[in-house]
Parts: C-alpha cells; sequence; structure tokens
C-alpha cells in the first residue's frame, strides 16, 4: 500500500553505543576429576610434538613445518581455543585452518622445545573453587588449553591430495582444464628482493621449494594465481611440451583472450609423478588440487513452443532494470534492450542459446508465463558479458588456470564503469574432479569481484546429470523424505557456494499437471554447502523436469532467432532472483548498498506451501534457502499491518548498535505483545580462505529483546529452522548449523500467538564477535539489518501505530526509495 513502505531509519548513528565486554567466562577443565587422564593426556602430546621434531631434523628441504593440531569437539569456541598459552603468536603461530576444530600450526625445532616445556608445567591435578556453595574445578589456563587439543599430528602427502597421477593425467588432457595442477601453499613467498629480510628457516623454505620446481626440468610453467588479502595462496604449475627453461611467476598476470603461444600438455606419466612426488614431500605445499572447467548449467533441449515472437523494442523515455548476463552471448533479437556487450568472443566461436533464454526472462518474462513465475513487470536493459566460448574452441582463448575469471573481473570492473550494471546472473557452473573439496577458489574470486566492485553474482545452484535426477515430488511429505534420502549426486555445484553473493535453486512451475506446484525442480541440486550459512540462498521457478505433453517443462523464453522455446534448468531459475535485485536496485534513488539489496531479498523470501511442513524443517534450508522473494513492488510497499525498518549502518570495534522501541499499540492486550517478528542482518566481515572452515573472521548478529522485570532484556525469535526440541546453543557446531554462527546472512523470527510479557519495551541489538586474535577494520564492518513486525491476521494498523511511536522518539525514518536524498548509506 502507499502509506506503508519500507522505512530506512535515518540516524541510525544515534543508537550506536558501548559494547559491554562481559568475557568469555574462567578456564574450563577438560578433565575435571580425571588427573591419571589428563596425565596420560599431556604425555601423548609432548611425544606427539617430539615426533613432528624428528620429522624436521631430516628434512632436506626446511627445518620449519606445519602441523594439524586437531580440538576436542566441546572446545571449538574462541574462549577454549590454545592460544594464549601454548601456540603463543611468537613461539608457534597459527596460520590457517582447515574442517572445524582443524588448526595448521607453524612449527620449529626451537618452537617445539618451548612449546614441549610449556606442555610440561600444566598442572596434574584437578584444581577446585568455590562458587555459590559448591567446588567447581577451577584449572590455570595452561590445562585448560592442554586439555582443549585432542592431537597434534604433522601433516604428510596423504593430506594434500586425493587422486593418481592417473586420474591428473586424464584429467589435465581435457584442453578447458588449462593443463595446470592448482597449488596451495601455507605461506606466500614475499617478493624476491626482500627475501633478505626472511629468517633463515623461512629463507631455506621458499629457496627450497622454487628452487626444487626447476630442477624439474624444461616446459615447466608456475604462475600465482590469487593475490590480496585473506587469499588463498594458490600457483598453478604447468608441465608444457617445450624445451624452454622453467618459468617462474611469483605474481599473478591478468592478461586473458587471444594473447600468447599456446603449448601443448605434457602427459608423460613420469614426469607427473615426479612433481606430484615433489609437491607431497614438500613443507610449504598444503593442497594439490585438480583445476575446475567452466560450463554453462546443463538444461534440456529447447523445444519450439510457437512462432515468432515480436519483440518490441524499449520506451526511450522510460527507464527499466538493468542486468547483466555472464554467459556465451545474447542474441542481436532483442535490439535495443542489450545496452553494451563485452566483445570477446567472436561470433563464430559463440552459442547463443544460453544466454539468450535467460535475457528473455528478464525482459518478456511476464508476457511470456504470467505473474505467478515471472514477479516483476516486462523490461530490462541488458549487459551482455559473453565471456565464455564454445567448448571445443575454449582452449584457445584461455590456457592459464582460471584465465576465465582474470577476463571476468576485469570485464565487471569496465561494465559496471561503462554502464552501471551491478547485478550479474551467473548461470554458469564448475565442473571439478570428484577429489576436490572445500570451499572453491572460484567461489573466492567471484567473492573479491563482488565485494571490490559493490556488485552482486546471482549463481545458478546447478542440475544434477540426467541419470541423477530424482523422482518428482511427492504430495506426502514422508515419501519426499525417502527421495531425498536415496539420491546421489545431487549436492549444490561450484561456485554456488560463494558467500558474498546469491545462488538459486529452481522450483516447478504452479500450473503443470502431474507435478507439484512450487516444489523443488526433480533437477535442481540441493545443499547443504560448507558449515557457513545456508546454501541455496533463495529459490525461483526453473521449469519441471518431467516434461507435460502439451505445456512442455512450463516455462518460456526466446531462442537466438526469436522463436517461442520452453525450458528447465536452474540456469532459469537465476535470473527471476537477478530481475528482483535489479528492480530494487533500480527502484530505490542513489546507490543501494550490497547488504541492504541482498537483505530486501532474503527477508521478504517465503517458504513454498509444498516445503513449508514441520516434518520437512531439516531439509527444507537446504533445498530452497530463506525460500521464493517476492516481487520488488511487493517488498518495497508493505502493508498497512506490517512495519519493516532497514538500519544500514557499519559494526565498529568495541561498539553496538542499540535500537530502544516500543511495540505497536494495537498489538498489545493486558500487558502482552502479540503478532509476528522477522529479523534479517546481512553483512560483509573480513574472509581470510586461508582458515577452511572458519574463513569468516567476524560474527555480525543481531537480536530482537523485550525488558523483563528484573531489568535484562530477553532475546524473543528464534533462527529459522530451528529445530523444536532445542534452540542450538549447547556448542559451537549446533549454533553453527542451526543458527547462523559466522554466517554473513542470518535470518530469524517468531510468532507470538499467545503474547509474550512482561512489559512493551524492545530493542534491536546488533553486535559483533571477532575470531581468536581478530580485530574490526578502522572502517567497520557495513551492514544492513531489516526488522518487520507485523499483525498475521493483516488487521491492526501497525505501520500507523509504529510511525507515530517512532516520531515520539525522535527517530528520523523514510521511505527506502527516496532515503538517498537524506543519507549517505542505504
Amino acid at each position: 500500500m502507499a502509506n506503508s513502505p519500507v522505512q530506512i531509519v535515518l540516524n541510525s548513528d544515534a543508537f550506536i553505543e558501548a559494547l559491554e565486554n562481559n568475557g568469555g567466562g574462567g578456564s574450563k577443565d577438560f578433565f575435571a576429576g580425571n588427573d591419571n587422564e589428563f596425565i596420560e593426556h599431556r604425555d601423548n602430546i609432548q611425544n606427539q610434538l617430539s615426533e613432528i621434531k624428528s620429522m624436521q631434523l631430516v628434512n632436506s628441504f626446511a627445518k620449519v613445518s606445519y602441523a594439524k593440531v586437531t580440538l576436542k569437539q566441546t572446545a571449538l569456541a574462541k574462549s577454549h581455543r590454545p592460544t594464549s598459552q601454548v601456540f603463543k603468536r611468537d613461539v608457534a603461530p597459527i596460520i590457517g585452518a582447515g574442517d572445524l576444530g582443524e588448526l595448521f600450526v607453524e612449527l620449529t625445532p626451537e618452537s617445539i622445545d618451548k612449546i614441549n616445556t610449556k606442555v610440561g608445567q600444566a598442572e596434574p591435578e584437578t584444581r577446585y573453587k568455590e562458587k555459590n556453595g559448591k567446588n567447581e574445578p577451577n584449572p590455570s589456563r595452561l590445562r585448560s588449553e592442554v586439555g582443549a587439543i585432542e592431537e597434534i599430528s604433522p601433516y604428510t602427502a596423504s593430506d594434500k591430495r586425493n587422486f593418481s597421477v592417473k586420474e591428473a593425467v586424464k584429467w589435465l588432457s581435457n584442453p578447458q582444464t588449462g593443463g595446470s595442477y592448482m597449488v596451495e601453499l601455507f605461506e606466500a613467498p614475499p617478493a624476491r628482493q626482500d627475501w633478505d629480510l626472511l629468517s633463515k628457516y623461512k629463507f631455506d623454505l621458499f629457496d627450497s621449494f622454487f628452487g626444487g620446481l626447476t630442477v624439474l626440468g624444461t616446459g615447466l610453467f608456475v604462475s600465482r594465481i590469487t593475490t590480496g588479502q585473506g587469499s588463498s595462496v594458490v600457483f598453478g604449475i604447468k608441465l608444457e611440451k617445450t624445451d624452454s627453461s622453467p618459468v617462474i611467476q611469483l605474481y599473478s598476470s591478468s592478461t586473458a583472450g587471444k594473447s600468447g603461444e599456446k603449448k601443448s600438455i605434457d602427459l608423460d606419466l613420469e614426469r607427473h609423478n615426479q612433481l606430484l612426488e615433489y609437491l607431497g614431500n614438500h613443507p610449504l605445499v598444503k593442497k594439490v588440487t585438480l583445476p575446475p572447467i567452466i560450463t554453462q548449467s546443463s538444461t534440456v533441449k529447447s523445444q519450439v513452443k510457437g512462432k515468432n515472437f515480436t519483440v518490441l523494442a524499449p520506451d526511450h523515455k522510460g527507464s527499466y532494470p538493468k542486468i547483466c548476463v555472464v554467459d556465451g552471448g545474447v542474441s542481436d533479437v532483442y535490439g535495443d534492450w542489450i545496452e553494451d556487450r563485452w566483445g570477446l568472443i567472436s561470433s563464430t566461436d559463440k552459442d547463443e542459446n544460453h544466454g539468450t533464454f535467460i535475457a528473455g526472462l528478464a525482459i518478456f518474462g511476464q508476457q511470456l508465463n504470467g505473474k505467478a513465475i515471472c514477479r516483476e513487470v516486462d523490461g530490462c536493459k541488458i549487459v551482455d558479458l559473453d565471456i565464455l566460448p564454445r567448448v571445443d574452441r575454449y582452449s584457445s582463448y584461455y590456457s592459464k588456470p582460471l584465465e576465465f575469471f582474470n577476463e571476468l573481473e576485469t570485464a565487471v570492473q569496465e561494465l559496471k564503469a561503462r554502464t552501471g550494471v551491478r547485478i550479474f546472473n551467473f548461470s554458469l557452473n564448475i565442473e571439478e574432479h570428484a577429489s576436490t573439496t572445500g570451499y572453491s577458489i572460484p567461489a573466492q574470486i567471484l567473492d573479491k569481484i563482488a565485494e571490490e566492485n559493490d556488485v552482486v553474482f546471482v549463481i545458478s545452484a546447478g542440475n544434477t546429470h540426467p541419470r541423477d535426477i530424482r523422482k518428482e515430488w511427492p504430495s506426502d511429505h514422508f515419501d519426499a523424505l525417502k527421495i531425498l534420502a536415496s539420491s546421489r549426486n545431487d549436492a549444490i555445484k561450484k561456485p554456488a557456494e560463494s558467500c558474498r553473493n546469491i545462488s538459486v535453486s529452481a522450483l516447478n512451475p504452479p500450473h503443470l499437471d502431474g507435478v507439484v506446484p512450487y516444489a523443488l525442480s526433480n533437477y535442481s541440486c540441493r545443499g547443504p554447502g560448507l558449515r557457513v550459512g545456508l546454501k541455496p540462498d533463495v529459490a525461483h521457478i526453473g521449469g519441471s523436469g518431467t516434461s507435460h505433453p502439451i505445456l512442455g517443462h512450463g516455462l518460456l523464453s526466446l531462442d537466438p532467432t526469436s522463436n517461442i522455446v520452453d525450458g528447465c534448468g536452474t540456469s532459469y531459475a537465476a535470473p527471476n532472483v537477478a530481475k528482483t535485485l535489479a528492480s530494487l536496485d533500480h527502484s530505490i534513488e542513489g546507490i543501494v548498498s550490497r547488504e541492504t539489496l541482498i537483505a530486501l531479498g532474503i527477508h521478504h523470501a517465503v517458504l513454498p506451501e509444498s516445503l513449508n511442513d514441520k516434518n520437512l524443517r531439516n531439509v527444507s534450508k537446504h533445498l530452497v534457502g530463506f525460500g521464493m522473494p517476492d516481487g520488488s513492488e511487493d517488498i518495497l510497499n508493505g502493508s498497512s499491518s506490517a512495519i519493516t525498518l532497514v538500519f544500514a549502518n557499519r559494526a565498529i570495534s568495541g561498539h553496538k548498535m542499540s535500537f530502544k522501541f516500543t511495540w505497536p499499540s494495537s498489538l498489545v492486550r493486558d500487558g502482552k505483545c502479540f503478532g509476528h517478528a522477522k529479523l534479517t542482518i546481512v553483512s560483509t566481515p573480513r574472509f581470510d580462505y586461508r582458515f577452511g572452515s572458519e574463513f569468516v573472521r567476524i560474527n555480525i548478529d543481531a537480536a530482537l529483546r523485550q525488558l523483563q522485570n528484573n531489568g535484562n532484556y530477553k532475546g524473543r525469535l528464534n533462527a529459522i529452522y530451528t529445530p523444536e526440541d532445542g534452540d542450538g546453543s549447547l556448542y559451537e557446531k549446533d549454533q553453527i548449523e542451526h543458527s547462523f554462527k559466522w554466517s554473513p546472512v542470518k535470518v530469524y523470527e517468531k510468532t507470538f500467538p499467545r503474547g509474550v510479557g512482561p512489559s512493551t519495551e524492545w530493542k534491536l541489538d546488533v553486535e559483533y564477535l571477532s575470531r581468536d586474535g581478530v580485530t574490526l577494520p578502522a572502517a567497520g564492518v557495513p551492514f544492513t539489518a531489516i526488522l518487520t513486525i507485523s499483525d498475521p491476521d493483516s488487521e491492526k494498523p501497525v505501520f500507523n501505530d509504529m510511525r507515530q511511536m517512532l516520531q515520539s522518539l525522535g527517530v528520523q525514518a523514510v521511505d527506502i526509495k527516496t532515503a538517498a536524498r537524506i543519507v549517505p548509506r542505504v
């Protein structure tokens, strides 16, 4: 309704206050009352360290090495980390992490001696102190840290790769791989001219690594792939058929396209075996993986559903949202709807079918499919980032590892500068060797491009191989669970795990007989992704995998000759989400922050009816994420029985945002507060990919709390999908799984059908928690928090109640669509 638009709070700075630091409590004794077990454990830790030292002393490369420190499951929280007494930064620094509770530590023979001496000083007996009339364990910090460690083990060749030499050579024989191994190092080498500043151990480490590579002979090409703060340290290493001397580039070059002489890959098994053995033995090497292959998300062959579609030109007096289609090219049939092109791929090397179908959904989706499928009004300017050539021509454009992404980074930067486009539809996925695990390098690169260029990629979740397509979603929930339990090879495709961007799964259309409306399409890949947050983020209509005899897949667009065709795939679900984000960006004046765009889309996503059942709670989140977004018009205009408040600010070190308010009077009865509340927070914290599953280094969180009689405030919302039998607060791993801890995107909600008391005074808090040893950047961490309070019966005048209350408190809140006239951050 016109009188109830989304309100942005202009003076959110007025609610910033000092953060009370209550600390993490006392040290925990993991062996309380079990002193003999502790002594045995302490001795084992010392023996493990001594074994690592023995291996260092006979290592021919360098005396410095890296070890895995595995923590107990009950010791994953920051307050238990063994870094203040055992692995001190100036003795044996933690330089990365792997899986949850797995730390990587840098060790030298001297540092091992110091640690062993320190570990031996941990008191062998349980100490107690009286608290509330009871004796409770009161260990020293040292005993607590030693007890938190499960084991310390050397990092060996078996930790570094999970494929055979034969598998590698077969994979690298595909020209689309570029022929390079992806080699991640524990530490980045400094510029060669600065090696004189290194300690002898570190000098030997780097010198032996690069020197040993040159010994491998002619045709060796080494190039840095990733750079920048927090990047994994990755080099591409390739064996070429050439007599040229080894080439080692310590820093990446961003050249792409048809440049440079193409050399064929040397596929000699013995040479590859020699290289892989060397990489496995050198202590600097953390991981060796095989390169990914970039492909369009597989889709079914489109069927012509009608005659030629008349493509009307845009109204030159009108204004339209804007999407960049990252693909193999978009057909000229759209005429003036195409605002700009990158122009890398020659016309003879293009396959425009995929990109043309995607662009058609953005431009004419509603006319072709109706509002139930395409929720945005027709009309959209297209920026054609034609970057993916036909498969058989790929190696003519990209010969270096991940050169495709170098080109993408340059293109995004230039096209945004030329056109202002900020939403990039990325319906491409990565085919990886089965041995590859973890957060992919392509996802890391998309994170970096999105953050540095202030854009959002909307990424398709990927489609299963035809042989792995599931049975159609049934109406019975238990049958659905059986189908999911028996399905294989349908995990979300890379780079859809990207945590700076949005990934999209596919839903069935609502109008086909024989398929459940808005259920997960039978080809759509699903989560979970990594341990951080939900993936996919949202879902949208992508067409039915089961073709209807008359209506086909139930999703229509155009082919490169402007014929109406049908199709299905997560590729075709992504542009509907991209169009909504682009429409939000277009409807709001000025520059909208990435955090606000993403938060608006996710906050107003709704679970499809077919998946909104308590019996499916534990699986729905991995199928459709936060749900299916509303259209931009519904998002921005709201309802008179609800109010949506947006707070766009930054988390600053030592401070929090605390917004105190009174519950809407129309939702208060007998001193209790009724209604529904939903809270979404999206932030852009620092990422450091060297830390594996702990790569998110700062947790920005929000809570809606109600004042209690004792003067304290009580949290009233649960993370969506929280299990009914608990709040997920017991252990760190539970908070990560159920309560979005460390996720850049969090959503909480609750309905109060019986009312909650005892007061009408509430507050919205935005707080932060940093990893061990991490500080907030001086500029802070940008975030957007969105709070909606509503009447589930859609009757009470919540909007007007809250507006009056805000005005009485001096809160400056205006329609978000025009807020940029007044405030710099929206």
